[in-house]
């Protein structure tokens, strides 16, 4: 049992005597293992290059922090069937079939799309020239890549091998694999689903089929909103958005998005919206008040959250190292527009 699974569980037995959302417990335990990996990915860059460009999948998360505490799993009103979160198109923005370059450029847009009724996405990225999604095929999470020529010739796709030099690699459809940290086999294939497109999948198992499953579901002729419900309008002075992230549980009970902003003095803060079908039960006494609005600040985890906004919690994670002020991450919460209805993705 991994460290993430004896955290779960020793959760779930402390909340015995209530209901637990099981799906909110993941979202918040990958989401916060996401944080700790990127805010530590700085210092430790080359080895963790080395052993994800290795072993072909990207790093493990890291210990989560204390876990939310929640109410019922679903209230009444919302809807009990659990369906794909798919991230709403954006009309007018073209594909990556159709602009490969685009690729990774556009912060706010994800270029991969899957096939109705295929796999489910779990997760999606979009930062550093490089889009990530990890999809559910059949059972088995697959982590799909894509990037353009001029990112692998800069060799700038973290965990892509570029196309030239002694690691470079054809992009031809071969398959190779290695043994995961478990011992189990990591399956990776690379290729070019469409002219100027390069793509790379990976899986741990068995064998290498959900490989293929994930490329024949890939759709390359649309583009998609990468920050959901979320939108930020107001940010200080030569701030940049460097990051979007998404994590899906059983929708509509449970997902996250990250948005990663950097300063231009090097400071940077991570902007995160969590939903959940539920109550959230013990909410943090406001202890601040932004733009008239009950809001509370957390040193001890470097967070401030605003706390009017139903069945969600948007706040500020500042990093341990060179962070945002308080008062530029009030500007910046202020500024950020929430859907009104987040269990209606069509209304994003």
């Amino acid at each position: 049992m991994t460290d993430l699974d004896q955290r779960i569980d020793q959760t779930l037995r402390e909340r015995a005597e209530g209901p637990v959302d099981a799906d909110r417990l993941l979202v918040s335990a990958v989401l916060r293992g996401r944080t700790r990996v990127r805010r530590r990915r700085a210092a430790g860059a080359g080895v963790a290059v080395g052993v994800a460009a290795l072993l072909g999948f990207g790093a493990v998360a890291a210990p989560m922090d204390r876990l939310p505490r929640l109410g019922p799993a679903i209230e009444p009103g919302l809807t009990e069937a659990a369906v794909p979160l798919v991230p709403p198109r954006v009309g007018g923005a073209p594909g990556a079939a159709e602009r490969p370059d685009q690729i990774g450029k556009d912060l706010t847009l994800l270029h991969i799309g899957l096939a109705p009724g295929g796999p489910r996405y779990l997760e999606w990225d979009v930062g550093s020239g490089k889009e990530t999604a990890k999809i559910d095929v059949g059972g088995r999470t697959v982590t799909v890549e894509l990037t353009s020529v001029d990112v692998l010739r800069a060799n700038r796709a973290w965990n892509m091998p570029p196309l030239d030099g002694p690691t470079g690699n054809r992009y031809d459809g071969s398959v190779t694999h290695a043994d995961g940290p478990d011992g189990a086999p990591i399956w990776r294939r690379y290729w070019q689903p469409a002219p100027g497109v390069y793509a790379g999948a990976s899986v741990p198992g068995p064998d290498e089929g959900p490989l293929y499953e994930a490329a024949e579901a890939l759709r390359l002729d649309q583009a998609y909103k990468c920050t959901g419900p979320l939108r930020l309008t107001d940010l200080p002075a030569g701030t940049q958005l460097i990051g979007c992230s998404t994590v899906v549980g059983t929708f509509p009970a449970a997902y996250a998005v990250m948005l990663r902003l950097i300063g231009d003095r090097g400071t940077g803060i991570t902007i995160e919206l969590q939903y959940a079908g539920t109550t959230m039960t013990d909410k943090a006494p406001a202890n601040r008040t932004i733009g008239g609005r009950p809001a509370h600040f957390d040193p001890t985890v470097a967070r401030l959250e605003l706390l009017d906004i139903p069945r969600a919690q948007l706040f500020a994670a500042f990093n341990y190292e060179q962070s945002f002020t308080e008062a530029e991450a009030m500007t910046v919460l202020l500024g950020a527009r929430v859907a009104e209805h987040l269990d209606r993705p069509a209304t994003w």
